[in-house]
């Protein structure tokens, strides 16, 4: 254990933005790094944010496609690459209704990569329990598979971080907690088989890609290490302190991981037009507020957030801010909160969280 030490909580923060994979009129564009940067502008974070610099990266290109690998197949990575080289200049092209790529995203997906694993190894090296990390990725990469790109996502970034963990770090007992309004199909896939990595996801219930059910609970072997939470439509800042109190938290202390990762998703934010959920920006606060505390008692602090979804800009920027300043110990100033929310289906959140902490209790039987 490291020494725990009074100290102002800081975030390293590492970019990689990918301009150049873009699609004007789609709703992953660069358009959301844009939202994110003037809300951090405006938000005056200075002092509580250590950016990742150029100098301060260790992952070459080479080591980060080698990481790549360790998820995704050479077919899904050789053929993306290939297309990308094959794009006209500032043409984008459809790899399937909702995805796309343009002749920079395979560069740019590699840059992406080192970033995320730049920032888990100077969160894992670091001697202060009180550095997380927040890695600014696009596009989302909870939904690519190990040989399909699908959902806007090309590589699965938090997987690949977590798989970095593993093997570069020995950190092999991790928790991945993925609050995106969609369920991450590509992550559960990954590791449904994998006796030391725990993924817990709440989503809303019914929406893309149609996965994520209750019953999903873990491989041969792996039983219990995967946990669903289907939230109904309408699900907002009750639901939330539920199912994070009753299945969340619960699911994480039990399994006493090395280092916690989140696939940390914006659409479920009110104002967001990819779903039905009510979440509002302070709302992130308090989620990333909660984390950070279970990252203390449980692992030295070790955590990592990773970008994946938000298509308000606005909202987006708000709650990328709000999780910030939750992992920096800083009070909410939320911007885009709203007293004229509609009402929340309790009884429907209830029954959904009560079945989730069922599948939980009868896991601690086991």
């Amino acid at each position: 254990m490291r020494e725990r030490r009074a100290a102002m909580p800081k975030v390293l923060l590492g970019r990689s933005y990918a301009p150049l994979h873009n699609k004007v009129g789609h709703p992953e564009c660069a358009e959301r790094s844009h939202g994110i940067e003037k809300a951090l502008d405006r938000a005056g974070l200075g002092d509580s944010l250590v950016e990742l610099r150029p100098s301060r990266r260790r992952i070459s290109e080479e080591a980060a496609q080698e990481s790549i690998l360790q998820v995704h197949s050479l077919g899904l990575v050789q053929g993306i690459r290939k297309i990308c080289e094959g794009c006209s200049a500032g043409v984008p092209t459809l790899l399937d209704p909702d995805t796309y790529v343009t002749e920079m995203s395979f560069e740019e997906q590699i840059r992406g990569v080192t970033t995320a694993l730049d920032v888990v190894d100077e969160v894992v090296g670091a001697s202060d329990p009180d550095l997380t990390g927040f890695a600014l990725v696009r596009p989302p990469g909870h939904h690519a598979r190990r040989g399909q790109p699908m959902g806007f996502c090309l590589f699965n970034f938090v997987s690949i971080a977590a798989r970095h963990a593993q093997r570069s770090h020995g950190l092999q007992r991790l928790a991945i907690f993925d609050f995106d309004v969609h369920h991450g199909n590509g992550t559960e896939e990954e590791f449904y088989d994998d006796p030391d990595v725990l993924y817990v996801s709440w989503h809303q219930q019914g929406l893309f890609p149609g996965t994520g059910r209750l019953g999903e609970t873990g491989g041969e072997g792996a039983e219990g290490s995967n946990l669903n939470i289907n939230l109904p439509s309408g699900s907002g800042r009750e639901a939330m302190r539920l199912a994070f109190r009753e299945v969340v938290e619960p699911a994480i202390r039990g399994w006493a991981p090395d280092m916690i990762l989140c696939s940390a998703g914006y659409d479920a934010h009110f104002m967001d037009p990819q779903a039905g959920l009510q979440a509002q920006s302070s709302d992130f606060h308090w989620i990333a507020t909660e984390l950070r505390g279970l990252a203390l008692d449980l692992c030295d602090g070790r955590m990592v957030f990773v970008l994946e979804g938000g298509y308000n800009i606005e909202a987006l920027g708000d709650s990328v801010v709000e999780s910030l300043r939750g992992l920096a110990g800083l009070g909410s100033e939320a911007k885009y909160d709203s007293p004229h929310l509609y009402e929340e289906p309790l009884e429907r959140i209830e029954r959904a969280v009560a079945e989730a902490h069922g599948l939980l209790l009868n896991k601690a039987d086991d």
